[in-house]
């Protein structure tokens, strides 16, 4: 099956990555021989589960970037992810025939690959629910990215982080916009994330004995929506680049590209 897919190029740089690499938006830095962004596109490209894909970023620095491209659109983003979420979406539906469920990926993922993207859309494919998010287990990422600083959270099953791309049914987009800020708010906090859905929740990570499938109980009685985790066998649907450590890992990755 394919997806509309929609990349949120919007983000400004920290100032951290500022002083090593000079550009406002995170989308632009160059990487190796070429932006950011350009890393996620191709991975995106190589997959055959994958239809039009939208930008939302600006648009005119992402013109300059690519040549004509086949499926491949811009819009301007917004003060934030959901909100360049929102304007992608909005674009999409003004174009007609949008895909049953959107794939959306942000632009700090160099690292993503067609292969994880792949096996994270096959196990997606595996069960109904509105919202896939993969996660992917310590070991997985510390044996593919020793030393990278990531945030982890004690489960039942073991420890995970979050990943960074996910699978959303269109049909639910509006409903998920306020609860995606307090979770974006909250995404590097596991004990506030805890909080936002109940505080027998937090005691249970704090003891570690939440679950999986705990999380997924209460995900759906708070916010009415399907969630389902992925653990993927793939560190790079993780791995971001938000910190100078990160860019510097990221240049020496791909300093043979």
């Amino acid at each position: 099956m394919k997806y509309d897919t929609i990349i949120l190029a919007g983000g400004e740089s920290t100032c951290e990555l500022r002083k090593i690499a000079p550009y406002d938006n995170e989308a632009l830095i160059i990487i190796g021989n070429s932006p950011m962004i350009y890393y996620v596109y191709n991975a995106l490209k190589a997959s055959p589960h994958v239809n039009r894909i939208i930008v939302s970023g600006p648009v005119e620095a992402l013109r300059n970037i690519f040549a004509r491209e086949e499926n491949l659109y811009f819009v301007g983003s917004g003060a934030n992810a959901i909100e360049s979420f929102n304007n992608a979406v909005h674009k999409l539906t003004e174009m007609g025939d949008i895909t049953e469920k959107l794939l959306v990926l942000p632009t700090d993922i160099p690292f993503i690959t067609p292969e994880a993207i792949n096996d994270f859309i096959a196990h997606c494919e595996e069960s109904d629910a509105d919202f896939y998010y993969p996660v992917t287990r310590r070991e997985v990422n510390e044996q593919k990215f020793p030393g990278v600083n990531r945030t982890y959270v004690n489960l039942k099953e073991g420890t995970f982080t979050g990943g960074n791309l996910f699978l959303i049914r269109t049909a639910i987009v509006g409903k998920c916009l306020d609860i995606g800020l307090k979770l974006v708010a909250r995404r590097k906090d596991p004990v506030a994330m805890a909080k936002l859905f109940g505080f027998r929740l937090v005691w249970k990570y704090l003891i570690k004995r939440l679950s999986i499938a705990e999380i997924k109980k209460r995900f759906f009685q708070v916010t009415g929506i399907k969630g389902e985790p992925i653990i993927s066998p793939f560190a790079e649907v993780g791995v971001d680049v938000d910190k100078p450590s990160d860019l510097e890992l990221a240049q020496q990755y791909f300093s043979n590209f």
